[in-house]
């Protein structure tokens, strides 16, 4: 469950001054509706899409989806109606917990200015 909201976190507060690809935007879109700055969202969003697979960055966005954010029992669903299984679920928890830090660095200074 930790896992899990590593990953709900590090994707709720997206940012990046360059064009984010389809998913990331979504990302960005769902972390500025709820309420973050723009700029840290698309870091946040930008290091995400830099630091994931295609695969992964659309299991992200089911995660940070305001349907499933309420109930991880619709997420998980919603995750393995995509095909993932629960060692990929568990590999993406454990990345970015282990990302956080750096995603803090590259993104933080930029909400500062």
């Amino acid at each position: 469950m930790r896992a899990f909201v590593s990953i709900i976190f590090l994707c709720s507060l997206s940012t990046a001054a360059h064009a984010l690809v389809p998913d990331a935007q979504t990302l960005a879109d769902t972390c500025v509706a709820e309420g973050e700055p723009e700029a840290l969202c698309s870091c946040y969003a930008g290091f995400v899409a830099d630091n994931t697979n295609a695969r992964e960055l659309s299991a992200l966005t089911v995660l940070t989806d305001p349907k499933h954010r309420n109930s991880m029992e619709s997420a998980l669903k919603a995750l393995t109606a995509k095909g993932l299984t629960p060692g990929e679920l568990f590999a993406m928890a454990m990345k970015a917990d282990a990302l956080q830090d750096k995603a803090k660095a590259r993104c933080e200074p930029v909400a500062a200015q």
